[in-house]
């Protein structure tokens, strides 16, 4: 195993006991159903011009910075959580709406790994865990071996099976939504797609949203940063730093010039 490698697998595991303390002693709530909220004219692209094939696309920078998968793994992003027992009846992810049963992704062919926690810089702070489902024995089965936490399928916070059944349980943790990143291609010929009310700007940001550098529930204390005793005096309050602010100016500023040359 290379060195970089090791490096990832360390900052993550330290990441997901992060998670793992924010989100242990809560309820799982019974789940059954993928969710994946985007634009109609992004599912009529699909239908007119890709065979109904609906295509992994590559991880952009949103969450965590040091998350291995950003700009170097593929998948199809879906939500899991519900609200209130039941999908989500809005998103800010688009107004059309995909489901995918699990029992058709997760299964004894798959394997479950932990790559992100997060929240955005917003008011509302919600936190974000990001789980990839891989294809076993597939790249990026392979890639997430290497890099990420392999997570027990019938022993995790966050999406996992019922023994003996085809049910499934998943983190109920108010403030928390756990995104699935599945790595394979799904064809949506015969899966009808419904419409939901949108919030916010209606579709995601291009380049991602970078994490809340200051955090202290989901950023790991990397010696050179002390968030966790308490508010700094430089914190707004929405709990974000002015140092926040210029790092994710900066960020912005990046991805804004490397769009340039793509």
């Amino acid at each position: 195993m290379a060195v970089g490698d090791i490096a990832d697998k360390d900052y993550l595991r330290r990441l997901l006991k992060k998670a793992d303390t924010y989100c242990n002693g809560f309820l799982a709530e019974r789940v059954s159903l993928l969710y994946r909220n985007k634009p109609f004219s992004y599912f009529q692209n699909i239908r007119r011009y890709h065979n109904n094939i609906m295509k992994p696309c590559m991880k952009d920078h949103g969450g965590d910075y040091r998350s291995p998968i950003n700009g170097r793994l593929a998948g199809i992003f879906f939500g899991v959580t519900l609200y209130r027992g039941d999908l989500p009846d809005r998103s800010p992810f688009g107004d059309t709406r995909v489901t995918v049963p699990l029992t058709e992704v997760f299964d004894d062919y798959a394997n479950l790994y932990f790559a992100d926690f997060y929240c955005k810089p917003s008011r509302s702070r919600i936190h974000y865990v990001t789980i990839v489902l891989a294809k076993s024995g597939s790249y990026s089965d392979d890639f997430c071996r290497r890099h990420l936490i392999l997570l027990r399928p019938y022993d995790n916070l966050y999406l996992r099976r019922e023994y003996y059944s085809n049910s499934y349980r998943s983190q109920r943790r108010t403030g928390v939504n756990v995104e699935v990143l599945y790595t394979e291609a799904i064809n949506i010929s015969n899966r009808p797609t419904s419409l939901t009310a949108t919030v916010g700007q209606g579709h995601s940001t291009p380049g991602g949203i970078q994490k809340t550098l200051g955090c202290s529930i989901c950023n790991v204390d990397l010696g050179w940063r002390e968030t966790d005793r308490g508010v700094n005096k430089d914190e707004n309050a929405n709990g974000t730093t002015v140092y926040d602010c210029f790092v994710n100016m900066l960020w912005s500023v990046w991805n804004f010039l490397r769009s340039l040359f793509r």
